[in-house]
């Protein structure tokens, strides 16, 4: 029995339980929140500390969907797009000191 090539049909996206997405999600989170807490005393004052607390807030976000949504597409395509924000927030932060400096 072959799978699905196609995005939409995937696990990850249609019957998982979202518990992989909470842990690659958090995985991530942990990076971003590591480095941007070494780098907060970094032009400007205070980006980091804003990307710290965006980080936290979107890993909250999706714990409150992981648990709080119960239909599975919409709960694993929030989930999945909350990772990718946690991803950006930082990219964001990171860009923006780095074009300060």
């Amino acid at each position: 029995m072959s799978e699905s090539q196609k995005v939409t049909q995937q696990e990850a996206l249609t019957t998982a339980s979202g518990r992989t997405w909470l842990i690659v999600a958090g995985v991530i989170a942990l990076i971003c929140v590591v480095l941007l807490w070494n780098m907060r005393e970094l032009p400007p004052l205070g980006a980091a500390t804003a990307g710290v607390v965006t980080t936290v807030v979107l890993y909250l976000a999706m714990v409150a969907v992981r648990f709080g949504v119960r239909h599975d597409r919409l709960r694993l395509g929030l989930l999945a797009a909350l990772t990718i924000a946690i991803s950006v927030g930082f990219m964001v932060v990171a860009a923006t000191m780095i074009l300060s400096a």
